[in-house]
C-alpha cells in the first residue's frame, strides 16, 4: 500500500469513529495573525508571520531602499494559491508608504512602485531590456521594458513563475543582480543603473509541472527563501466558516508533514473560493461548482485520484457530509460528492 493509501486509511478510520474529524481537530490554532492591511485595491490581507514577525516587514529589512547593492533579493515559494502574489504586493505596498511616497493612480488602477512580470517560456535576452509599442501609421517603437523603468524609477519587480522562463532571459540581467545593478542596453549603448527603492522578488511554485529549476547563479543572488503556506487564521479573520479553515488547515498540515504522499491540497484562495460561491448561489450550488472544478483537475491529471479523496474527506470533516449522494447515483458526483451539471 502506498503512503497516500495509508493516511486516507487514516483518515477512513477517524471517520469510522463517528465524528468524522481528525485527532484534536477541536485543538487546532487559528491565533497568530497580526492586524489586517488593506491594499489600496480594496483587498484586505491579514499578514503572514514568521517567528512572531510580520513577513513585510522581514522582507523590507532584507531590501535595502538606500543602498539597494546591498540588498537581499527574495523568493517567495509555495503551492498556487497561498498567497504569494499577495505578500509581494504588500511588501511593495509597504516599502512604499514607508518611503513617504503616496499611491498614485494610473489610469484607474492604483500604483505603490511594484512592477510584476512573467516571463514564461517564449522570453528572451531582450524581454527585460526593451518593449515594442505599435504607432498609428503602423511601425513600431522600441521602449524601455516595464523591469527598466523600475531601475530607473525605484520600484519594486516582482518576477512570477520564474521557473516557467528560459535561463537565456533570466541570465541576462545577472549584472543587475549582483550587486552591480546595472544593465546594458545595447541599441542605445546605454548602462542603466538602479535607483534607491529597487529591488527584485521572485514568486514560483517548485512543483510545477512542466517547469525547470531556476539558474545555479540565481541562488546566491536570491538568497533569503520564505516558503509561503496558507494563512488559515486570515482566511478565518475574512469570514470563513472555523470548522472549515480547520479542516483545511489539518490537510494541509499532512501535506506539510511530508510522510502522507499528498503533493496537493487546497490552499487559501481555493477554500476562500468555495466559502464565496456557497453565500453567493447556495450552499448546493457552491459545493458542486468546486467539486467539477476538483473532478477537471483530476481528468486532466493535474491532481491524483487519492488527492481528491483526501479533499472529499475534508469537506467531510468541514460539515458537508449530508450532501453526499451513492457514488453509483444517476447524479454525476467525485466521490459522493455532486459536481455541477446541467441537465
Amino acid at each position: 500500500m502506498t503512503a497516500l493509501g495509508k493516511a486516507l486509511g487514516t483518515i477512513d478510520g477517524v471517520a469510522d469513529e463517528g465524528d468524522l474529524r481528525p485527532p484534536d481537530f477541536d485543538e487546532i490554532s487559528l491565533e497568530g495573525s497580526c492586524d489586517p492591511i488593506t491594499l489600496p485595491d480594496g483587498r484586505q490581507i491579514f499578514p503572514p508571520m514568521l517567528h512572531g514577525a510580520p513577513v513585510h516587514e522581514i522582507a523590507s529589512g532584507l531590501l535595502d531602499h538606500d543602498n539597494p547593492s546591498r540588498s537581499k533579493f527574495l523568493r517567495l515559494v509555495g503551492p498556487p494559491g497561498t498567497g504569494k502574489s499577495q505578500v509581494a504586493r504588500l511588501i511593495a505596498y509597504y516599502r512604499w508608504t514607508n518611503a513617504g511616497r503616496d499611491v498614485e493612480d494610473r489610469a484607474g488602477t492604483p500604483f505603490y512602485g511594484l512592477v510584476e512580470l512573467q516571463p514564461g517560456p517564449s522570453s528572451d535576452e531582450f524581454f527585460f531590456r526593451y518593449d515594442y509599442v505599435p504607432l498609428r501609421d503602423g511601425s513600431v517603437s522600441m521602449v524601455d521594458a516595464a523591469f527598466v523603468q523600475a531601475m530607473r524609477n525605484g520600484w519594486l519587480v516582482v518576477i512570477d513563475e520564474v521557473n516557467t522562463a528560459r535561463d537565456v532571459a533570466l541570465l541576462s540581467i545577472n549584472a543587475t543582480l549582483d550587486g552591480r545593478l546595472s544593465l546594458y542596453l545595447p541599441a542605445t549603448g546605454e548602462t542603466v543603473v538602479a535607483q534607491p527603492g529597487f529591488g527584485v522578488l521572485l514568486s514560483y511554485n517548485p512543483g510545477l509541472v512542466g517547469a525547470t529549476d531556476i539558474p545555479d547563479a540565481w541562488r546566491s543572488r536570491f538568497p533569503a527563501t520564505l516558503e509561503v503556506t496558507s494563512n488559515w487564521t486570515g482566511l478565518r479573520e475574512l469570514g470563513v466558516d472555523e470548522q472549515l479553515v480547520k479542516a483545511a488547515k489539518w490537510l494541509d498540515g499532512r501535506r506539510l508533514a511530508g510522510d502522507d504522499g499528498l503533493v496537493w491540497t487546497p490552499q487559501f484562495r481555493d477554500i476562500e473560493a468555495l466559502w464565496d460561491m456557497t453565500r453567493r448561489v447556495g450552499t448546493r450550488a457552491g459545493l458542486a461548482l468546486f467539486m467539477s472544478n476538483l473532478h477537471e483537475q483530476v481528468e486532466t491529471g493535474a491532481i491524483q485520484q487519492e488527492e481528491a479523496a483526501s479533499v472529499c474527506r475534508m469537506l467531510d470533516m468541514a460539515g458537508f457530509g449530508s450532501l453526499r449522494v451513492a457514488e453509483t447515483s444517476a447524479i454525476a458526483n467525485l466521490n459522493g460528492y455532486p459536481r455541477a451539471v446541467t441537465t
